[in-house]
Parts: C-alpha cells; sequence; structure tokens
C-alpha cells in the first residue's frame, strides 16, 4: 500500500516521540541541519515537517 510523503513524516515523528521522547524534535533538526549542510533541500524540508510534528505529539507516547 503505498503512503504520501505526509504520511510518511507523520510516521516518523511519531517513531522518534516514541523511541526518544522530549528529544524527537531536537534529533529532528539536527538531521535537518546535517542535510542542510549537503546541499538536500528538500531533506532539509522534510527533517524540518518532522521535528514539528514530532513538538506537537503528546510528551510520551509509550502507551501506543
Amino acid at each position: 500500500m503505498p503512503i504520501s510523503l505526509d504520511q510518511a513524516i507523520e510516521i516518523h515523528a511519531k517513531v522518534l516521540r516514541y523511541r526518544h521522547g522530549a528529544k524527537a524534535p531536537r534529533m529532528a533538526r539536527e538531521k535537518a541541519n546535517q542535510l542542510a549542510t549537503i546541499g538536500d533541500r528538500e531533506g532539509h524540508a522534510v527533517w524540518l515537517k518532522v521535528a514539528e510534528i514530532a513538538r506537537t505529539l503528546a510528551p510520551d507516547l509509550r502507551w501506543l
């Protein structure tokens, strides 16, 4: 079943938040910055979206 880019971004945000808790948004921003450094503008934009979604998720997703 194909998934959209927006769905993939949400999945990545949820997994990061589940595994790393409150550190997830910072980790996603760090990844975005790494990609910007090597000139990957699309990857940079995607990981900034991951960071924003991770920031808005519940603090503890371990109940999922």
